[in-house]
């Protein structure tokens, strides 16, 4: 047995009936008025050689960076570690609660807000408690996808692999789990769910194992059953899904790579990203243009004239400092496996990009907080496109500069490369 220990921990965090949940257009009113499943938040602690690790999964759509950097910094306190050590990511379920300020799709709970910064402690918590020695291996297997290219309408640019890091105690298997596609299988019905990834920990739950699943790269990445039927998933579509990854799953283990003294190591960098602030008649155009481009959904133009209004109130400012600052871009090694953790939706092509540099890596988004949509350079070609130039209405007001994603690629190789 290798000097590598590991503790898990996890609680429920499923919101109160009446919250509103987030994602799905704009002033929709929807809100939680059943639980399907509960949310919960979980976490691996691992130390080794000296070094310490906590890794953090939510059931949430996401958090700020303002708010991710709170949480980490109280989570390394409580578990003495540098808050570069700890990953605090979500899996982006859409029927969950809104957990950050996103006009026009949803509103926050302060009350559930303010619960939910405790109840993510105390799973970090619980997993360093009493930390067991493990065996790590790591296995990397191509399954059949789960998602589709949403934009494109094929499998172009879909990363078929499911990354497994697995940690074998004496009582138990603890899996951490990786896998690129949006969780987004009910769409628009008001109940709680933990949706595809909820269901994969669960299958793995049956044989008294625990597992944390981490998003992929999956801006552009939805779910097979949406190319066929929108919004029509059904729990038993959740237990198929789940059916189908624990099954690879258990097969890739025959062929895991066994790591014999496991390096634990986390770098962090801290980039600051440039935005295309428009001026008077640029947000003008814009308005106009979202209200009619959108105008088939319900609350599209009440959304536009708001955004409208709190443009004209931002942009002098912003102006002056044209940039979403202080965006951290972490990596960490857990044995030979390679972690690159981002904070946004990014775009399934960039993690395709990192891994064919990297290998092994698990690219994870939504991580250490969520500033938006990271499309391809590429895309920003066509002055309609959702994720360039909608989204960001709702992210950070106005678009990133093209660009964005050689960036990311060029930071997120650099602090791989400092490991």
């Amino acid at each position: 047995m290798s000097e590598l220990r590991v503790g898990y921990g996890e609680t429920v965090i499923t919101p109160p009936l009446g919250v509103d949940l987030c994602g799905y257009g704009f002033y929709l009113g929807r809100r939680a008025e059943s639980v399907l499943d509960d949310l919960k938040a979980r976490a691996i602690y691992l130390e080794s050689g000296g070094q310490r690790l906590a890794l953090v999964s939510c059931d949430v759509i996401g958090f700020t960076v303002e708010e991710a950097d709170s949480l980490r910094s109280r989570i390394a306190a409580s578990l003495g570690l540098p808050r570069t050590h700890v990953l605090l990511a979500a899996t982006h379920t859409h029927c969950g609660p809104a957990t950050q300020p996103l006009p026009g799709l949803g509103d926050m709970d302060a009350a559930y807000t303010e619960r939910l910064r405790t109840l993510i402690i105390e799973a970090a918590d619980e997993a360093a408690a009493a930390p067991a020695p493990a065996e790590l291996s790591h296995a990397l297997e191509a399954i059949e996808p789960l998602g589709f290219n949403r934009r494109r309408k094929d499998f172009c640019g879909v990363d078929p692999v499911l990354k497994a890091a697995v940690f074998r105690t004496a009582e138990r298997k603890i899996y951490l789990l990786n896998y690129a596609c949006h969780a987004v299988v009910f769409g628009r019905r008001p109940h709680v769910s933990a949706d595809w990834p909820g269901a994969v920990v669960w299958a793995v739950e049956a044989s008294g194992d625990r597992a944390v699943v981490f998003q992929g790269f999956c801006g552009d990445i939805d779910p097979v059953l949406q190319w066929n039927r929108w919004g029509e998933g059904t729990a038993d579509d959740l237990r198929d899904i789940a059916d189908l990854v624990v099954r690879r799953l258990r097969k890739a283990e025959r062929y895991a790579v066994a790591e014999e003294e496991p390096r634990l190591a986390a770098v962090e960098r801290r980039i600051d990203i440039p935005l295309a602030v428009c001026d008077k008649r640029g947000i003008d155009r814009a308005a106009a243009a979202f209200a009619k481009t959108y105008s088939q959904f319900p609350g599209a133009s009440r959304f536009a004239a708001d955004w409208k209004k709190r443009a004209f109130a931002a942009a002098p400012d912003m102006r002056r400092s044209p940039f979403v600052r202080n965006v951290p871009v972490q990596a960490l090694a857990v044995g030979g496996l390679k972690i690159a953790a981002l904070p946004g939706e990014l775009f399934c092509g960039i993690g395709l990009k990192l891994q064919a540099t990297d290998p092994p890596l698990v690219p994870i988004g939504y991580a250490n907080g969520n500033i938006g949509y990271i499309p391809l350079d590429g895309d920003f070609r066509d002055a309609s496109d959702y994720a360039c130039y909608c989204a960001p209405m709702f992210y950070q007001l106005f678009p990133f500069e093209p660009g964005v994603e050689r960036v990311f690629l060029r930071e997120t190789r650099k602090a791989l490369r400092a490991l």
